[in-house]
Parts: C-alpha cells; sequence; structure tokens
C-alpha cells in the first residue's frame, strides 16, 4: 500500500510540473473542489454503491496531496507534516488508547475530544473558532452540539416541539421581510436541534428528501409526456394527481413504459 501511495504522490507532483491546468491550481482555487468532492462521497455512500466510493475517496484524497504539493512548493508544508500532525492529533485526542483516561461509552469519548480540542486552540467560549463558513444546517447544528455540551438545551422533545410551533406562530405574525427572515431563520434552528433530540441528521435528511422530491417529480413528468398531455396547461388538481401516481410508482419500482 505504501508504494501505491508514493505512486499517486508522483503522478501528483507530475501534473503539477506538466499539466496546464494543475500547475495553475493554488489553494484557494481548489476550495470548491474539496467541497464538491466530499457531497459527491456522500451521494455514493447514501446509494450504497461501493464502486463509486472507491472513486470519490480517490478524488477526496487526491485535494489532500495536491494541497500538500502547492504547500511544498511554497516551502509551506510537506505531505509528510500533514501526515505527522495527523497521526500526533489522532494520539492527543484520543487520551483513553494512549493515556491513562478512562471512559464508560462514546460519550465521554466525544466529551473528551471536544474538551481537548478546545483547550489546544486555547479558546475561552466553546463557541469560538465556529467554522461559518460550513451550509448552514451543519453550521447550527455545531453551534447546537456545543451548546448541549454544557447542558445549555431544553430538558424535554416535547419542549423543542412548543418552541417549533411557537416560532412558526411568530413567523405568521412577522410584518416585513427581515421579520419574517428572522423568524424563518429560527424555525430552521429549532428544527435541527430537534433533528438532534431525535438522533437525525438534519442535513443528510433534507438532502434525502430534494433527491426524493426530484425524482419523484421526474417520474411524473414522464407519466404526463406517456399521456401525451402539457405539464404547463395541466391544473394543480391533475398534477396532484400525477404526483400520487408518481409517489406509488417508485414505492413499487414500476418503470414507466
Amino acid at each position: 500500500m505504501e508504494k501505491d501511495f508514493e505512486k499517486v504522490v508522483r503522478v501528483v507532483k507530475k501534473l503539477r510540473k506538466e499539466c496546464p491546468w494543475d500547475k495553475k491550481q493554488t489553494h484557494k482555487s481548489l476550495r470548491r473542489f474539496v467541497v464538491e468532492e466530499s457531497y459527491e462521497l456522500v451521494n455514493a455512500i447514501d446509494k450504497k454503491d461501493k464502486d463509486k466510493i472507491v472513486d470519490e475517496l480517490g478524488d477526496i484524497l487526491l485535494q489532500v496531496i495536491l494541497h500538500s504539493a502547492i504547500g511544498e512548493e511554497k516551502g509551506e508544508f510537506t505531505l509528510k507534516d500533514v501526515l505527522k500532525n495527523l497521526e500526533k492529533k489522532l494520539k492527543r485526542r484520543h487520551p483513553h488508547i494512549w493515556g491513562d483516561v478512562k471512559v464508560k461509552n462514546e460519550k465521554d469519548v466525544l466529551k473528551n475530544w471536544v474538551e481537548i480540542k478546545r483547550n489546544e486552540k486555547n479558546h475561552k467560549s466553546i463557541m469560538d473558532n465556529i467554522p461559518v463558513y460550513l451550509p448552514s444546517l451543519i453550521l447550527a447544528y455545531k453551534v447546537q452540539k456545543k451548546a448541549s455540551s454544557k447542558r445549555f438545551e431544553w430538558e424535554k422533545v416535547d419542549d423543542v416541539y412548543e418552541k417549533l410551533y411557537e416560532e412558526i406562530k411568530e413567523l405568521k405574525k412577522a410584518k416585513n421581510v427581515n421579520q419574517r427572515e428572522d423568524e424563518i431563520g429560527d424555525i430552521f434552528f429549532t428544527l435541527v436541534h430537534l433533528a438532534n433530540r431525535l438522533q437525525i441528521d438534519s442535513e443528510l435528511s433534507l438532502r434525502k428528501s430534494a433527491i426524493k422530491f426530484a425524482e419523484r417529480f421526474k417520474r411524473m413528468e414522464e407519466m404526463v409526456i406517456k399521456d401525451k398531455k402539457n405539464f404547463e396547461s395541466l391544473s394543480i388538481d391533475e398534477l396532484d394527481k400525477y404526483w400520487n401516481k408518481a409517489k406509488k410508482s417508485l414505492k413499487t419500482n414500476k418503470s414507466v413504459e
């Protein structure tokens, strides 16, 4: 495996020297690819596509090697620095494995991880250094998990439901765009907390619903075309009937012939 890894590193370094596109890339220009490749991996995992998972993991590894090559060229850091730092960090944040700290369960492990990470960065507040560039649902999740680690959360799940109903009422009373924006944000934030309490990943849950909607819509379009009708000329009631048929069709995995 070590030789395979070294081969890939040599390939990437060769591309940096000889490929016009690769030569021009910088840490900044590659940022979006890191995000895109991560989401493509998530999609492959959701679809349980083993070949695609292998492919996407390779693309993410490419980003690590490419950024390391750029860092080495600029005299900033090397791939060896990245690997050494990762090894040290993993050992430091797992004192129950490489130390004498005792843990009872995974919650203790997570609690230790958060505390060690905070001490490493010398943060005065657990909210310091939250990566605000994260997707909004993930950002909300991280903020709430930090607050929960200090036991700042509703005692019961029913309390979260009550808060959600309260926020919806406030949205209905909002009189202008700014107020509606604030209230919609509060609703999303409360929903993320509710998802956390129900042990549901809000980001993946919403992603799943969006993909499901897109698949049903495509099936509905196929059915309308099969019936030789014009989509735009159909009434809402007619479209709703097609929607329900599409939903049923996908559940039974029937194709539109």
